[in-house]
């Protein structure tokens, strides 16, 4: 728990975004920043020329909203026409069932590359339904399910989450989750799919000032 309590402190921010869905940076004015992603080894879904990054948290509800509303529409519009890859990257910002679920996502992707985002997504889905959803318990369901070896599903890492939390939220733009980059530009909104398409038609670009839409 005290490995954590940095991060729960800090990430205000992150928390209330998550909890109530906004996805606007504070103030009146958003920039189109890119960054340099590290994920250049990571499996990727897909093999188009252009990338589309979800970043996410396993415990926040509008992550799993946007597995299953905006994932497939991704699929069907840039995946499957061979327009570009994905890659699902899960930070700790939450709560500890957050650390126990990147910590067995960062285990799939090892010993599974094949089948991981079928596991990535079966986990994102599963949250909110299943009742000892992020417990050991579930780990080993989940193991059985993909006849996987449990115990290396749930094999420590060295706080692989918790590390790329601090990055991504230090050096990376993201002050609330979900958080899209399409060809490392991070997106004003996380569930727009037009929004997508224009960064990989060039009809927006790193440095582009927009007014924030207001409700």
């Amino acid at each position: 728990m005290k490995r954590l309590a940095w991060l729960m402190v800090g990430m205000v921010l992150v928390l209330a975004a998550c909890a109530t869905g906004e996805a606007d940076e504070t103030g009146e004015r958003f920039t189109y920043t890119s960054y340099e992603l590290p994920l250049d080894e990571k499996v990727a879904l897909g093999d188009g020329p252009h990338e589309i990054v979800f970043v996410f948290d396993y415990s926040c509800p509008w992550c799993k909203k946007w597995m299953e509303s905006v994932l497939p529409e991704v699929e069907s519009r840039f995946l499957e026409t061979g327009e570009a890859t994905f890659k699902g990257q899960p930070l700790v910002l939450l709560n500890e069932k957050s650390q126990l679920l990147a910590t067995v996502d960062a285990n799939a992707e090892r010993l599974m590359p094949g089948r991981y985002y079928d596991v990535q997504r079966q986990i994102g889905l599963d949250a909110e339904t299943v009742e000892d959803y992020g417990t050991e318990a579930y780990v080993r369901r989940l193991a059985d399910l993909f006849e996987a070896d449990a115990e290396a599903l749930l094999a420590p890492q060295v706080d692989v989450g918790i590390q790329n939390a601090r990055l991504y939220t230090r050096d990376l733009g993201v002050d609330y989750v979900p958080t899209v980059y399409v060809n490392g530009i991070k997106l004003l909104d996380a569930f727009s799919v037009d929004e997508m398409e224009r960064v990989m038609n060039g009809d927006i670009k790193a440095g582009d000032v927009v007014d924030v839409p207001t409700e």
